[in-house]
């Protein structure tokens, strides 16, 4: 995959998560709370891999 082809799946992936995922910040939680849904679970396995391998998520 090539760098323009990088960038337009980046951008797909960020418009169906609604954000940029290297700025996602979940909240605290004082416990836990079932009610949270994590969005990065509307990802495929495949675009998660995406994310990961091309830099575009930071571990912390």
């Amino acid at each position: 995959m090539d760098k323009e082809d990088k960038e337009k799946e980046y951008k797909r992936i960020c418009d169906k998560l609604g954000f940029i995922p290297s700025k996602f910040k979940a909240r605290d939680f004082d416990g836990e709370d079932d009610n949270w849904v994590n969005p990065f679970s509307l990802l495929t396995s495949q675009e998660n891999d995406f994310l990961w391998e091309n830099g575009y998520l930071l571990r912390v």
